[in-house]
């Protein structure tokens, strides 16, 4: 039950689970932008804001600004008068890390980070097209799925069904494939909608590097995302080579998960980072942000260091139901803290320009 753990006039806490307090404030308007800044946080930018402010003759505290010499106190409705008064270019909160975002601040050279409007698809989506998958099937079908992307304003959807089990003779899964894309087709094709969409797959990495897809099965796909989904504890070096190995193969287009973590339940392993930006710059392979919780993955820190080596991200919800699609915010929070702007995420490109870049 939730109980209260001390109230006054402006604040209180509350208990919500034996482990989760959380502090309520209240505050007046003019003065609404210098607490959320406040508390925002984090410490250390805090800290080195403070620092700059007092350079400048003033202090900051929750309420406001001061000027040091005198009583003049000014008060900021919302964050972003509060970081221009101070001379500085806004700060998102994702970059507020206590790194040199204050100093690029000075020089306007924050840039604008990706916003949700600006995704125009979701490439890796489950149906519930059942192809004798090797994991979990999608619980709703194309349609539904496609007419909630057309309700998120997408131009484009992408199906990826994890791949039939590797157990099943090659024939066999080459008919899965080919019934699947003429199934999709003749499901949608009948429907006029703004939405477009893609056949794809998501392919296990078996732990030699190869993808069960037989090669007369490539037909019926217009892109593969490869994913490790077992034998998480290979060494670095040896599970780099298997990667690699995996984006080798045709229409190989996504890594997707690419570090294979699961937050709180398995630490993600170790890759190469290097060579594996390296080949996805010169191939044109895009390092998936997948945005469901417990994954998160690219980690923000990768996505950073991604960017910076000239490889393009593609922000994925991995949904297995229909409103787990809504879960692309979360992947957007980890681009945004990786400091990804628009014409880094892959799929901010339009439809032509994407299906342009998916078959290149």
């Amino acid at each position: 039950a939730i109980k209260v753990d001390n109230a006054g006039e402006k604040k209180a806490s509350i208990i919500v689970t034996p482990f989760i307090r959380v502090d309520l404030r209240i505050e007046e308007e003019k003065n609404y932008g210098a607490m959320l800044q406040y508390f925002t946080g984090n410490k250390v930018h805090n800290i080195k804001l403070r620092e700059y402010a007092l350079k400048k003759g003033y202090s900051l505290s929750e309420y406001g600004i001061k000027k040091n010499n005198g009583d003049k106190f000014y008060s900021f409705s919302n964050e972003e008068k509060f970081y221009n008064f101070l001379g500085l270019q806004y700060i998102p909160p994702e970059l507020r890390e206590g790194k040199d975002e204050i100093i690029l601040a000075q020089k306007n050279k924050i840039p604008q980070l990706i916003k949700f409007e600006e995704i125009k698809g979701d490439l890796h989506v489950h149906s519930s097209y059942d192809i004798n998958p090797s994991h979990d099937l999608g619980r709703d079908d194309c349609n539904t799925l496609l007419k909630k992307a057309s309700d998120l304003n997408y131009q484009y959807l992408g199906f990826a069904d994890h791949n039939p089990k590797n157990i099943l003779p090659e024939d066999e899964i080459v008919n899965i494939l080919r019934k699947r894309y003429h199934f999709v087709q003749n499901l949608l094709d009948k429907k006029v909608e703004r939405t477009k969409y893609f056949i794809g797959i998501e392919v296990d990495i078996l732990p030699d590097g190869t993808i069960p897809i037989p090669k007369e099965g490539l037909k019926y796909l217009d892109y593969i995302i490869v994913s490790v989904h077992s034998v998480f504890d290979m060494g670095m070096r040896e599970m780099t080579q298997r990667v690699l190995k995996a984006l080798s193969f045709p229409k190989v287009k996504i890594l997707g998960h690419p570090t294979g973590r699961l937050i709180g339940r398995r630490e993600g392993f170790e890759l190469e980072w290097e060579k594996i930006f390296d080949y996805c710059q010169k191939n044109k392979v895009a390092l998936e942000i997948n945005a469901w919780p417990l994954r998160l993955d690219l980690p923000d820190i990768l996505v950073s260091e991604a960017i910076k080596n000239g490889v393009k991200l593609i922000i994925n919800t991995d949904a297995h139901q229909v409103n787990q699609m809504d879960l692309m915010f979360y992947g957007l929070t980890v681009a945004r803290r990786g400091w990804a702007k628009k014409n880094d995420i892959i799929n901010t490109l339009s439809y032509g320009e994407f299906k342009k870049w998916l078959f290149n």
